[in-house]
């Protein structure tokens, strides 16, 4: 089973300026305390707090004023500015709007009151010692990043890019490089593969190659397809999934199970774009075939492929972004199928209102153009009305 698939990535040790978006292999815990002493918060004195606990502006407390003193008694104070490490002796800070000086008699007065670790970042209050900054399987952020970088590591074990092959195939398919002219001579220009390379493009803790375009060639297709398998975790194939009489791609596995083990998941899918999507594992190593139209191929891609990546490696934070929202217009579903509407999403009021754009069409890439999330319509249901809340997934 699919479910039971999975995928052996090596780690690799990278700089963190390198690490954005890529995935922790092992927890990073802190071997320190951050802040690792007492700091200043602010700008000001340091005190001790017993000092000027009668302190007010009508009662204002003299304190022997030392320039940047690495320790004071009860009757001194140090200037410190935020950040600055807190003297011995010291257990709080008064800010510089509450005090005044008289530089002659080198006094500062203190016009208010502070207790015990005011204004004071106190050890650990950030980060402490053994806290993990980040677990194993987490996607890295910004944060993340700043948060390494304050504990002083340079380098992190991470997950090696999943390395994904891209496979078009169809006789009729041309590359865009050969322009409009394609048109012209009956032929259709590859978008497909260029919609799958650039929605995998997006996870930098992905690596894709594409393998061209091959004919409708079960051969050709399969020697082009063990060779994907050799140099890669994954392998996408757009195109050659349906019924009709130049679909080979399920032949090509047929001459691969001469020599390889194949084991077919799934042909075809009850899913709305993208019914002929289907599934095999060859050798262990999953291959997901989309439909060689764009836009079901591309929901093929976020509701298929990037969550099985996520699910294998149990990457956190990789997770797709839904929010609910109020349907404008009724959303048809179509009982037997996962349908996946396209959907403009806008802010209206307090609320998200989303405007269903196309269900079925799925070469129209044009329903891309205009929406910027989609609803899944389960199986199960006709659909939801105007007026419902919805969730949907952010694109």
């Amino acid at each position: 089973m699919l479910k039971a698939t999975k995928i052996d990535v090596e780690p690799i040790y990278e700089d963190i300026d390198n690490a954005l978006g890529m995935i922790v292999y092992e927890d990073i815990t802190s071997p320190i305390n951050i802040p690792p002493y007492d700091r200043s918060a602010v700008d000001g004195y340091a005190v001790c707090s017993d000092a000027v606990t009668s302190a007010s502006p009508s009662n204002p407390i003299p304190l022997i004023l030392k320039d940047r003193a690495n320790e004071i008694n009860c009757s001194e104070a140090t200037p410190v500015s935020t950040g600055d490490r807190l003297p011995l002796g010291a257990d709080a800070v008064v800010m510089v709007e509450d005090t005044y000086t008289d530089n002659i008699r080198k006094v500062v007065y203190v016009t208010r009151s502070v207790s015990k670790y005011f204004n004071v970042s106190r050890a650990g209050e950030d980060i402490r010692h053994g806290d993990i900054i980040a677990e194993r399987g987490r996607l890295l952020r910004p944060w993340h990043i700043a948060a390494i970088a304050a504990i002083g590591l340079r380098k992190i074990k991470l997950f090696k890019p999943i390395r994904v092959g891209v496979i078009t195939t169809g006789s009729e398919i041309r590359d865009s490089a050969e322009g409009i002219k394609v048109y012209e001579e009956g032929g259709v220009i590859d978008v497909t593969s260029k919609l799958i390379l650039a929605s995998l493009k997006e996870y930098r803790f992905i690596t894709s190659k594409w393998y061209g375009i091959v004919p409708d060639d079960a051969g050709k297709i399969a020697e082009i397809l063990r060779q994907s398998l050799m140099e890669n975790d994954i392998v996408i194939t757009s195109g050659g999934t349906g019924p009709g009489n130049y679909d080979v791609t399920f032949n090509a596995l047929n001459i691969l199970g001469k020599r390889m083990k194949v084991e077919v998941i799934s042909r075809g899918i009850a899913m709305r774009p993208g019914r002929p999507t289907s599934i095999a594992v060859i050798d262990n190593k999953p291959i997901f075939m989309l439909s060689g139209f764009p836009v079901a191929a591309y929901i093929a891609v976020k509701v298929l492929v990037i969550p099985f990546i996520i699910r294998v490696l149990n990457i956190k934070g990789a997770e797709p972004i839904e929010v609910p929202a109020i349907l404008m217009r009724r959303a048809v579903g179509s009982v037997g199928y996962d349908v996946f509407a396209r959907i403009k999403a806008y802010r209206c009021g307090d609320d998200i209102c989303a405007e269903p754009l196309a269900i079925h069409g799925s070469g129209v890439l044009k329903t891309l153009l205009n929406s910027n999330a989609i609803l899944r319509i389960n199986h199960d249901l006709e659909g939801f009305d105007k007026g419902e809340k919805v969730w949907i997934q952010i694109l």
